[in-house]
């Protein structure tokens, strides 16, 4: 039964994430040639939001009771756990590395696919290059600090 619930809740987040373009463009939809009637434009605008609510609260139910899922297992990951602890300082130096990289560009960048997705890729590299940095140089050192002094705290 938990995975008929944990899939209904999938479905539903896919359905509202991928209803058809033409419907998502609202109102100006029909300057690209598509007409939609008024009670569908409504209707998705108001059942959107709760719709993906219920899904996605269906889609963690089974891993919040402790039930063993596919999310559970997906997150328990050795290589996902790996990146969540380096993920805090790679937040914190993400954006010094994206203005530090606009700010030092002398020319022009024209935003076609591969440059984009170059651009990005190598951003999240450097990024979380730094973080584990930062991670390892700065975090570790200082927790394992506040670990040793709350242990004399308890004694």
């Amino acid at each position: 039964m938990k995975v008929v619930i944990e899939w209904l809740g999938i479905v539903m987040m896919l359905f509202i994430l991928l209803i058809p373009r033409p419907l998502q463009l609202g109102r100006y939809s029909h300057y690209i040639g598509y007409y939609w009637a008024q009670y569908i434009h409504s209707l998705y605008y108001s059942l959107s939001k709760p719709i993906f609510i219920i899904g996605l609260y269906l889609t963690l139910l089974p891993s919040s009771l402790g039930l063993p899922s596919f999310f559970t297992t997906l997150l328990t990951n050795s290589i996902l756990t790996f990146v969540a602890r380096i993920s805090f300082c790679t937040y914190l130096v993400h954006l010094i590395i994206i203005y530090s990289f606009i700010l030092q560009r002398t020319y022009d960048v024209y935003f076609n696919l591969i440059d984009v997705f170059v651009m990005y890729f190598g951003l999240l590299v450097v990024s979380l290059f730094f973080g584990l940095v930062a991670t390892l140089t700065v975090e570790l050192p200082f927790a394992n600090l506040l670990k040793i002094s709350m242990a004399q705290l308890k004694k």
